[in-house]
C-alpha cells in the first residue's frame, strides 16, 4: 500500500482505474470507425485523460486525476503519486520512440509511472504496463531517448541490460555517462558512439553535414591534430585504423570524407632523417614529426574524459603526453627500423 494525498491507495487501484479508461477508449475508438486513424498524438491522449476522468468516478481517484500539458512527463497524473504517459502509433505495431532519458520536465511527487500505449493500425487496440518495463534501447534523435517496446519480455527491458534499476538511473546527475559506460562496452573494432557527452542536451549541432573539402583550413589541421592524439591505432598496421576517425570527424565536426585514409598517407613511403640517420617510413610518421607542438599544445587543452573514452582507459596519468607516447610506441610496432615513434615525435619537437 502507498500512502500519499493524506490517503492510503493501493497500486491494485490504480490498475483497476487503468483498465476502465482501457475499455472506455477502445469503445470510443470503435465508436470512430475510419475516423479514429485521423487521431494524432495529442487526440488521443485528451481521449485516454477524458476517459480517466470517467474511470476515475466513485474511486479514491475521483477530483485527483490532472492532465499535466504539452511539455510535462508524464502526461496524466493521479493523486499526485501515480503517472500515466500516453503514446499512440498509427502503425500495426507495438514500438514506438520514447522519452528523453534526461527527463527534465518529469513532475515532482510523481513516482510509478505507466506506459498506456495505443495501436490504430490493423484494428485499434491499447496496452499498458510499467513503463520501465517496456523500454527496451536507446536511440538518438536530437538527443538519446528510449524505445518503447510493449511486448518486451520480462526482464530485457534496457535497465535489466545494463544492471541499473530505472529509479536509480532516473535520480542520477549525469544519467548519460552511465548510459555511456554501457554503450561503450558493446563497441566492436572501429565503431563509435554517435553521441558521447553529459551535455548533450545543450549542444548546438548544424543540420548541415559538409565535405572535409569545405571544412575551413584551420578546423582541417585542427581534426589532423587530434586524430593524431585520440587514436593511436593510426600509427598501426590495422585495415580498421581509420574508422574512429571517420566517426570522430562525422559527430564533432559535421564532417564526412570519402577519402581519409589518403589525408594521413597521401605519397605512401617517405625519407626522414633524425639525428644524422635516414628512415625510410609511412607519412604517418612525418605528420607526427609535423605535428609535434601541435600535438604538445594540444593534448592538455583536451578535457580528461575526453582522453579516457577515446584512450579506453580509466586513467590519465601525469604527464600525459608520456602515456600517449607509450600507445603510439605500441601501435607502431616494427614499422620503424631504426627508431621508435615517439622518437620523432621529439626530433619534430625539438626542431619546430
Amino acid at each position: 500500500m502507498i500512502f500519499v494525498d493524506n490517503h492510503t491507495v493501493r497500486e491494485e487501484s490504480f490498475l483497476r482505474l487503468l483498465a476502465r479508461a482501457k475499455t472506455n477508449c477502445l469503445t470510443d475508438l470503435q465508436g470512430f470507425g475510419a475516423e479514429a486513424m485521423r487521431l494524432n498524438g495529442d487526440g488521443f491522449e485528451t481521449l485516454v485523460y477524458n476517459n480517466s476522468l470517467k474511470a476515475s468516478m466513485h474511486t479514491e481517484f475521483e477530483g485527483h486525476v490532472v492532465q499535466t500539458g504539452p511539455h510535462a512527463f508524464p502526461d496524466i497524473i493521479a493523486k499526485r503519486y501515480f503517472g500515466v504517459e500516453v503514446k499512440v502509433t498509427k502503425d500495426n505495431k507495438w514500438s514506438s520512440t520514447g522519452n528523453s532519458i534526461l527527463e527534465t520536465t518529469r513532475v515532482d511527487g510523481v513516482e510509478r509511472i505507466y506506459m498506456f500505449f495505443g495501436k490504430l493500425g490493423g484494428g485499434a487496440d491499447i496496452k499498458y504496463r510499467p513503463y520501465q518495463d517496456c523500454l527496451s534501447e536507446i536511440g538518438v534523435t536530437h538527443s538519446p531517448r528510449y524505445k518503447i517496446d510493449m511486448d518486451l519480455p520480462e526482464g530485457k527491458s534496457i535497465f535489466d541490460k545494463m544492471g541499473v534499476p530505472y529509479d536509480e538511473l532516473r535520480r542520477e546527475k549525469n544519467p548519460i555517462s552511465k548510459i555511456k559506460e554501457y554503450y561503450r562496452k558493446q563497441l566492436q573494432e572501429g565503431q563509435e558512439l554517435w553521441w558521447i557527452d553529459a551535455h548533450v542536451e545543450e549542444r548546438a549541432v548544424s543540420p548541415i553535414i559538409r565535405p572535409f573539402r569545405m571544412l575551413p583550413g584551420n578546423e582541417q589541421e585542427r581534426f589532423t591534430t587530434e586524430s593524431l592524439i585520440l587514436f593511436p591505432e593510426i600509427f598501426g598496421r590495422t585495415q580498421t585504423k581509420y574508422e574512429r576517425p571517420a566517426a570522430y570527424l562525422i559527430t564533432e565536426y559535421n564532417t564526412v570524407s570519402s577519402s581519409l585514409r589518403d589525408k594521413f598517407t597521401a605519397g605512401g613511403q617517405v625519407t626522414i632523417s633524425v639525428n644524422g640517420v635516414d628512415a625510410h617510413v609511412p607519412q604517418i610518421f612525418s605528420h607526427l614529426m609535423e605535428k609535434a607542438k601541435d600535438i604538445e599544445n594540444s593534448i592538455e587543452q583536451l578535457s580528461e574524459e575526453t582522453l579516457k573514452y577515446y584512450w579506453r582507459t580509466e586513467r590519465i596519468k601525469t604527464p600525459r603526453i608520456e602515456q600517449w607516447k607509450r600507445m603510439v610506441d605500441d601501435q607502431a610496432g616494427t614499422q620503424l627500423d631504426t627508431v621508435p615513434a615517439s622518437a620523432l615525435y621529439e626530433w619534430g619537437l625539438r626542431n619546430a
